[in-house]
């Protein structure tokens, strides 16, 4: 949120402002937990946290399968499983396999309901039409090696290279500089042009990619390059006049990001216990702990005769690198740091900012928990009880669950970090606090939004 404001003061951001002018700007809209770009993205699309999602990380341990899942930390990262596998789990499995069968995506509540809805360059793309592969030799070559060749997803469905329903005459995708967004500011001029969706779920992740690489301070070139892929949809429209008269906008970050200064390895802490590296390095069956870390967060999963979760967490604390540490102890949520320790339980006379109501004991300042008659917050880790609550009580988290302190990124399974640029996933405000704009929405939002907000503010405009 820090680096709009400062395209904005600066003068880089002039659609985004012309949009706020018109619309609303809300404050203090808090990620998922962890605030990692699957579970944001799976959060939007469903309305769900990772206990309704399923979704809990960038990588984790699926237990039925006994190996890693892993979306794309790194190329290193993906190679711990194989490159074989990853291709497919992180966009096929992902979708289709991984997420929640219980749960609709706002593509497939849009097309149920008889609308159109569009995706472009969305990652949880779910919906209700088969797309084969955009270029039929990738196609057979696919089905050669064992790869996905379709997936399931809107109507109006484009994806990079991959997938794409209509000829749209957009550029090509690669994934390098800024080719993701201005392949999306195409093929949404086009949609725009002709009117050609009822929903459209429009994505650009330069931002993302260029704060990885340089840091939040150096990304203010990437946020000009976003704002100008929004106005060409507007100008698409007859400018933002009239482009508004036609469409609601709700326009939303998925997470935060902070500098990377620091790399930690959490596994030194463990080495005495036996540390499943993957299968195709360890036997799942004599392993006690996986580990599975990316950017700044990390999950810990107990297989066989592995310590207890309090005693894994109390491993993790004496790490200078792990900020806060939570499990599940005796139904009761567990949130470790800095010495202290929270005890929470959903229900009873407390209630956060969202309405949700818990019982709190112990030391509140572990979480900077501030009361204010019977209402609980904290300016250091926002909506933090809900976000851990949902995390823990997903099918896919770990038994422990740990976020990482200022300027740290945790190595993931692959060696990799992004040490000298920017990094998120973690509990904290930095990497959860986003910008969310409405225009021509009526903004039912609790005092402090979440971006699961979004799928009631889409079905609510649609009378869905």
């Amino acid at each position: 949120m820090p680096l709009l404001d400062r395209a904005l003061a600066a003068g880089h951001a002039p659609t985004i402002a012309s949009l706020i002018e018109r619309g609303a700007r809300h404050n203090d809209c808090v990620s998922s937990f962890p605030s990692l770009t699957p579970v944001c993205l799976s959060a939007i699309a469903t309305g769900r946290h990772p206990d309704g999602s399923f979704i809990p990380g960038l990588t984790w341990y699926r237990r039925g399968e006994r190996r890693f899942v892993e979306y794309g930390s790194s190329f290193q990262a993906t190679l711990v499983e194989g490159a074989h596998i990853a291709i497919n789990d992180a966009i096929l499995n992902l979708n289709h396999l991984h997420l929640s069968q219980s749960e609709r995506t706002l593509f497939e509540v849009v097309e149920d309901a008889g609308l159109i809805a569009a995706s472009i360059n969305y990652f949880v793309f779910r919906g209700r039409v088969r797309h084969s592969l955009k270029h039929r030799p990738v196609g057979a070559l696919a089905r050669r090696i064992g790869v996905f060749d379709a997936a399931y997803g809107p109507s109006r469905f484009f994806f990079g290279e991959l997938f794409a329903s209509d000829r749209t005459g957009g550029p090509p995708n690669l994934g390098v500089h800024a080719a993701n967004d201005d392949q999306a500011a195409a093929i949404g001029r086009w949609l725009v042009a002709r009117d050609g969706f009822d929903f459209l779920l429009y994505y650009l992740p330069d931002v993302d990619a260029a704060q990885h690489r340089v840091g939040p301070d150096g990304a203010l070139a990437a946020v000009t390059v976003a704002d100008r892929a929004i106005a060409q949809l507007i100008e698409a429209g007859g400018g933002i006049d009239p482009f508004l008269e036609r469409h609601a906008v709700v326009l939303v970050a998925d997470h935060g990001q902070t500098a990377a200064v620091e790399a930690c390895d959490v596994r030194p802490a463990l080495d005495d216990l036996r540390l499943f590296a993957g299968s195709l390095r360890s036997d799942p069956a004599t392993s006690q702990v996986a580990v599975a870390t990316s950017n700044r967060f990390g999950m810990l999963y107990r297989l066989s005769g592995a310590p207890t979760a309090r005693d894994l967490a109390g491993r993790l604390g004496v790490i200078d690198g792990v900020d806060l540490a939570a499990y599940i102890d005796d139904d009761d949520i567990v949130v470790e740091c800095g010495g202290g320790e929270v005890r929470v339980c959903p229900g009873g006379a407390l209630r956060d900012r969202r309405g949700n109501r818990w019982t709190v004991t112990g030391d509140l300042e572990a979480l900077e928990l501030e009361r204010d008659g019977d209402v609980l917050r904290s300016g250091r880790y926002p909506n933090a009880l809900e976000r851990i609550a949902c995390l823990l009580a997903c099918v896919n988290a770990g038994e422990v669950v740990f976020s990482a302190a200022p300027g740290v990124e945790f190595v993931d399974g692959g060696g990799s970090h992004h040490v000298g640029g920017g990094s998120h996933g973690s509990l904290a405000a930095d990497d959860s606090l986003v910008p969310l704009i409405t225009v021509g929405l009526d903004p039912r939002l609790p005092d402090e939004p979440s971006i699961t907000d979004v799928y009631g503010l889409v079905r609510h405009h649609f009378g869905l």
